[in-house]
C-alpha cells in the first residue's frame, strides 16, 4: 500500500494568502525570539509555520515566493542599520535574507513529494540546516546570522548540544521538533508512533548533552581590562587629524583609568589605533621618509605602555611593504597589502608577531568574488551597493594564529578573532586550534556600523557567546560602541558595559578550556545536512526529468 499524498491527508485548500500569513508568523516569531525582545522559548516555534506550509502546499515554489514577502519584516527591522550604510544595497539584502525561508518551503515541498516515505521530523531538519550551511559556510564566505537555534544560548540545557555539533546541531533539533509536531498532527498511526520515538531521542539529547564533554580546566586566573571607546563610525571613516588626536587623548585617559585597577592585560577595540603605522617596519618607513611627526601617537602609546607596565592588545591596520610615494606636489602611501590586525605591546615595544584577520567582513572590508575585477568593484561603489566610505582593500590574513602573553610566569594563549569573525564558527575554531594550549579568546570589534541599533549589537554578542560554548573557551570582548563583555566557557555573560557609551570594564577571567566534541569535528552537522539537501535536490531533478521524458514519449506515441 502506498502512503497517501499530502493533499489527501490535508483537505485544506492552501491559498496564496496562507503562504503570506505563514511567512508573517515566522517573521513575528523571530522578532519575539531574537533581541531586543529575547523571549528565547519562541525559537521552538519559528520553523513550524514553514514546515507546515512546505508539507501541505500543492505549489511549493509559488508559495515559497509568498513566504519571502512575509519574512521581510523581520529582516527589515534587524538590518535597518544597513540603510544608513548603503541605501542601494539595503533592498537586495532584504530579498536575499528573506529568500531563505521561501527556499525552505519550496525545497521541503519538492522533497516531500519525491521522497514521501521520509517523515517530517527527518526531512525538515535536513532541508533547513542544509540551507543554513549553504548560507553560513559557502556563499560569500558565509553569513551565520539569524539561525533558528541562536536564541537558545540563553538556556544552558537547550544550548548544550552545541558542544557536540555546534549551533547547527541545536538548530537541527529545533526544526526536528516542528517536524515531530507535524507528523503527530497529520501522519497515520505508524508515523505518529515513530514520531513519539523521535521525540524521546530528542529529549535524551537535550538532557545528556552537558555530560558529553570534558571538565573545564582552569589554567590561569587574570584580570583583563577592556576599553570601550565609543567612536561613531561616520567619524572613524573620515578620521581627520584633529579627530584622531582628540580620540587618542580619550583612549589614553581610559587606559590610565584601567591601569589603576591593576589588570594583567588591557584590550583596545578593533582598529582603534588612530596613528598611521603601529608596526615597527611601517614606523621606520615613516621616519626614513621624514614623516616622524606621523609617529607621534605611536611613540606616546609605547611610552604609556612602558609606564603602566601592563601588556596591551591593540587593533590597528597593518601595511605590508609600506611605501611613501611623492610626485612633488603631494605624497601618499602605497603597500602590497593591508590587513586588519591585532598587535601585542609590552615592555614599551610592539612585538613583531601579530594576528591578521583571516576573514574580512563581506561588503564592509572586502567584496566577495568582486575584488578581482576592478571595473566591477568601481561600478558597485558608484552605484552605492557597498558600505559608504570604505575602499574594500583589506586582504585576508595568510593563516590563523594565536597570541601569547606571560602573566605571573604562566603562559596565556589567546585566540584573537576580530569583529565579524566571531560570528563564524569555522573561522573561530581554526584560530583557536592554531595554538597549542589555547585557553582564552579575546574579541576586538568595532560595532559602530550598527549606529543606534542595539539589536544588531546584541545579536553580534549572542553569536560570540555560541563560540564560547562550542569550543569550551572563555572570552573577553572589547567593542568600540559596545557591547563589551566577559563571557565564560558556557556562553554566559558574566559582566558587560552598556552600549554607545565610553567606559572601562575590568573583569577576573579564568583562562582555561573544556574539551568539546565540536572542537574536534567542527561543523560536520552542517556539511552532512548540506550533502543530504544536495541528494534530495538531485532526486527531485532526476524525477522531474523522468516525468518530462515519459510525457514526451506519450505525446510522440
Amino acid at each position: 500500500m502506498t502512503e497517501p499524498s499530502a493533499q489527501s491527508q490535508v483537505p485544506l485548500r492552501v491559498r496564496w494568502w496562507h503562504a503570506i500569513v505563514a511567512g508573517l508568523l515566522h517573521s513575528g516569531l523571530m522578532l519575539l525570539a531574537f533581541p531586543s525582545v529575547s523571549l528565547w522559548g519562541f525559537a521552538f516555534l519559528v520553523a513550524l509555520p514553514l514546515v507546515w506550509l512546505g508539507w501541505v502546499s500543492p505549489r511549493p515554489f509559488r508559495h515559497g515566493l509568498m513566504v519571502l514577502l512575509g519574512a521581510i519584516p523581520f529582516y527589515a527591522v534587524h538590518l535597518s542599520y544597513i540603510a544608513d550604510i548603503t541605501v542601494a544595497g539595503f533592498p537586495p539584502l532584504l530579498v536575499f535574507m528573506a529568500a531563505w525561508p521561501g527556499a525552505f518551503v519550496w525545497l521541503l515541498g519538492m522533497a516531500h513529494r519525491r521522497v514521501p516515505k521520509l517523515p517530517a521530523w527527518a526531512l525538515a531538519p535536513i532541508v533547513w540546516v542544509g540551507l543554513d550551511a549553504l548560507r553560513g559556510e559557502v556563499i560569500g564566505g558565509g553569513f551565520e546570522w539569524y539561525f533558528a537555534g541562536h536564541p537558545l544560548i540563553d538556556n544552558a540545557r537547550f544550548a548544550a548540544p552545541a558542544m557536540i555539533g555546534g549551533v547547527y546541531l541545536v538548530t537541527l533539533l529545533v526544526v526536528m521538533l516542528s517536524g515531530i509536531a507535524l507528523d503527530l498532527k497529520l501522519g497515520d498511526r505508524t508515523r505518529q508512533k515513530r514520531s513519539i520515538y523521535a521525540f524521546v531521542v530528542l529529549v535524551a539529547i537535550w538532557s545528556s548533552a552537558s555530560f558529553a564533554v570534558g571538565d573545564f580546566h582552569a589554567q590561569k586566573a587574570l584580570n583583563v581590562a577592556v576599553v570601550q571607546t565609543n567612536v561613531p563610525q561616520d567619524n572613524k571613516i573620515g578620521w581627520t587629524l584633529e579627530a584622531r588626536r582628540s580620540d587618542f587623548d580619550g583612549f589614553v585617559r581610559q587606559t590610565r583609568e584601567a591601569s589603576a585597577q591593576s589588570p594583567d592585560l588591557i584590550v583596545w577595540p578593533e582598529t582603534m589605533f588612530p596613528g598611521f603605522a603601529l608596526d615597527n617596519a611601517g614606523a621606520s618607513v615613516l621616519d626614513d621618509a621624514g614623516l616622524a611627526s606621523f609617529n607621534e601617537m605611536r611613540d606616546e602609546l609605547l611610552a604609556l605602555q612602558a609606564e603602566i607596565g601592563v601588556p596591551m592588545l591593540v587593533g590597528a591596520t597593518a601595511a605590508e611593504n609600506l611605501r611613501v610615494a611623492d610626485n612633488g606636489d603631494r605624497f601618499w602611501f602605497e603597500s602590497d597589502a593591508t590587513y586588519n590586525s591585532v598587535f601585542v605591546i609590552e615592555d614599551g615595544r610592539v612585538r613583531a608577531e601579530r594576528y591578521d584577520k583571516i576573514a574580512p567582513t563581506p561588503f564592509g572590508e572586502t567584496l566577495p568574488y568582486i575584488n578581482d575585477w576592478p571595473w566591477l568593484k568601481n561600478l558597485i561603489l558608484r552605484v552605492g551597493l557597498g558600505a559608504s566610505g570604505m575602499d574594500f582593500g583589506l586582504e585576508a590574513g595568510k593563516k590563523p594564529r594565536t597570541l601569547a602573553i606571560e602573566v605571573g610566569g604562566q603562559r596565556v594563549e589567546i585566540a584573537p578573532p576580530v569583529c565579524f569573525e566571531s560570528s563564524m564558527s569555522r573561522v573561530v575554531r581554526r584560530i583557536a586550534n592554531a595554538g597549542v594550549g589555547t585557553n582564552l579568546m579575546v574579541v576586538m570589534t568595532n560595532d559602530g556600523w550598527f549606529g543606534s541599533s542595539d539589536r544588531g549589537r546584541r545579536v553580534h554578542l549572542m553569536l560570540a557567546r555560541w563560540r564560547c560554548l562550542e569550543l569550551g573557551l572563555p572570552l573577553v570582548r572589547s567593542a568600540n560602541t559596545g557591547i563589551s563583555a566577559s563571557i565564560d566557557h558556557r556562553g554566559r555573560v558574566l559582566a558587560s558595559l552598556e552600549p554607545r557609551v565610553p567606559g572601562v570594564l575590568v573583569v577576573p577571567v579564568e583562562a582555561g578550556r573544556a574539551r568539546t566534541l565540536y572542537g574536534v569535528i567542527g561543523s560536520a552537522v552542517a556539511w552532512v545536512s548540506l550533502a543530504g539537501l544536495g541528494a534530495l535536490i538531485l532526486i527531485g531533478v532526476k524525477a522531474r526529468l523522468g516525468e518530462r521524458r515519459t510525457k514526451k514519449m506519450g505525446s510522440d506515441s
